[in-house]
């Protein structure tokens, strides 16, 4: 008898052990959905801080040059190649789904940058998934 009573003091019981995942379960609810939504935030960082370095180094390029590179040129005139004395990125950074970045020339004499999102597809109407930077000059 005295070791039937010794290991029942040992173990929990069945209610401590439903409070306890109850509380775990409780606890998982408010801690889960802000775990779940990270993968989304560091692909929008990702893409803000492509984006300042690009302008960044399209600013460089006008201030060294006088003007912004043409359409022609595209983005990969800022690389530094062996050619390149003047390079202002080592290479064009990829948007978080590995596709190329493209500059858009707008109408008011601006510049933006743009990728083309989880298809891959740059959008003729600035509709889809496609993501954009601030128009700058």
């Amino acid at each position: 008898m005295r070791k039937l009573a010794n290991r029942r003091k040992n173990a929990f019981t069945l209610i401590e052990i439903l409070v306890a995942l109850t509380i775990i379960g409780v606890l998982l609810t408010f801690v889960a959905p802000m775990v779940m939504n990270r993968p989304d935030q560091a692909r929008n960082l990702k893409l803000q801080n492509d984006f300042s370095s690009i302008e960044t180094a399209l600013n460089l390029y006008k201030l060294d040059k006088g003007t912004f590179p043409t359409k022609n040129d595209g983005l990969r005139i800022l690389i530094n190649t062996e050619n390149s004395s003047l390079g202002y990125l080592a290479e064009l950074p990829q948007d978080p789904w590995g596709n190329k970045y493209e500059m858009v020339f707008k109408a008011n004499g601006g510049i933006q940058i743009r990728s083309s999102g989880l298809d891959g597809v740059f959008e003729t109407m600035d509709k889809g998934d496609d993501h954009f930077s601030k128009v700058f000059k």
